[in-house]
């Protein structure tokens, strides 16, 4: 089983909203990539009330079968989406472990 954890600190948006709508709308989407990957065992996604300078904002835990499936799920289409239309246009900065168990 393949481990995969990333962190982000996310801007206002002219688009997407203020900063907590943007945290509410990457959680709400990255959930909704449930059951719609292969692979992809569990998603869930934290939003920090940490005030402290070192937080970061949005915090993504997901599980899959493997590497091979992680994979899949980062070139996925459905993932994509998420990635390249939100998180991408909003993130100021980014933090990723991936770990095997």
């Amino acid at each position: 089983m393949v481990k995969h954890i990333v962190m982000w600190q996310v801007a206002e948006h002219e688009v997407h909203g203020t900063k907590e709508e943007v945290m509410h709308k990457i959680k709400e989407q990255l959930e909704g990539l449930k059951g719609q990957i292969e692979g992809l065992l569990e998603i869930e996604v934290g939003l920090n009330f940490n005030a402290s300078p070192a937080a970061y904002d949005v915090v993504l835990y997901s599980e899959f079968v493997d590497a091979s499936a992680l994979d899949y799920y980062q070139a996925h289409e459905k993932h994509l989406v998420v990635a390249n239309q939100l998180v991408r246009q909003v993130a100021t900065s980014r933090a990723v472990v991936d770990y095997t168990i």
